[in-house]
């Protein structure tokens, strides 16, 4: 029965890599707008501790001779700890993205964001888990450190849509891959190709011009909000593959 099963994996093929990206292209598009309300809801969140830290730092700055050497310390505690929260909305503005694609693009997207805080600690902790395995089969050689990425790469996918967390998640994502790995592998790198073609486009701009000058920071901005407004392609581009795959080993 498990050999029969086999087979018919083996005769399935996944969607074609252009087919997939056209579909997510379409995705995207259609759902930018709630693509970008989820993500001023995190920014909105976020902003709060980066106006203390920029309170404090405006302080230290202009009476931080007035008030010592506490004062200093205080400022660097709470930078850090500002920029750890700001960290963790914009995370979970992340997140949900990926509750959007659950949710099959429907929802508020407030209630999607406030969705995200259950998610953002197993998030956590498996991102910090997977890291550490790749981390450490790269200390062997370069190769099982690639392997193990792609076979890692569908554990937060896991987590969301079929909420097993930690190593079941990472255990999962293995088993959704094992059979699939080079087509797996082949769609990654033709995604990272167009990522980072793409990128390199609209960052000549940057590369031409001084980096003091105020249109080099105004582009950098610009690069940036890009760079977070094209990531749910790729979310949604790997959960094609993801949700293919779960159709297979079912």
């Amino acid at each position: 029965m498990e050999k029969d099963k086999q087979v018919k994996e083996k005769k399935v093929k996944l969607t074609p890599v252009f087919d997939n990206f056209e579909t997510a292209l379409r995705v995207w598009w259609k759902n930018l707008k709630k693509i970008v309300y989820i993500y001023l809801w995190g920014l909105a969140y976020a902003l709060i501790p980066m106006v203390i830290i920029a309170i404090f730092l405006g302080a230290n700055y202009w009476l931080g001779g007035r008030l010592g050497f506490g004062f200093r310390v205080s400022t660097v505690v709470v930078a850090l700890l500002g920029f750890l929260v700001s960290l963790y909305f914009l995370v979970r503005a992340y997140l949900g993205i990926f509750l959007l694609v659950k949710h099959d693009y429907s929802g508020q997207e407030k209630a999607l964001f406030q969705e995200t805080r259950r998610y953002f600690w197993p998030y956590l902790g498996i991102a910090v888990l997977t890291s550490i395995f790749i981390l450490l089969w790269s200390l062997l050689l370069i190769i099982p450190g690639i392997i193990y990425s792609v076979l890692y790469s569908f554990a937060c996918y896991v987590l969301i849509f079929e909420d097993k967390r930690g190593l079941t998640a990472i255990r999962r994502s293995v088993r959704l891959v094992t059979g699939y790995f080079w087509p797996v592998l082949g769609r990654f790198l033709f995604l990272g190709v167009i990522v980072w073609v793409f990128s390199l486009l609209i960052s000549i701009p940057v590369s031409l011009t001084d980096s003091g000058s105020l249109f080099h920071s105004i582009w950098g901005g610009i690069v940036q909000v890009i760079s977070f407004l094209i990531g749910p392609i790729v979310l949604v581009y790997t959960y094609n593959i993801y949700k293919e795959l779960v159709a297979i080993k079912k």
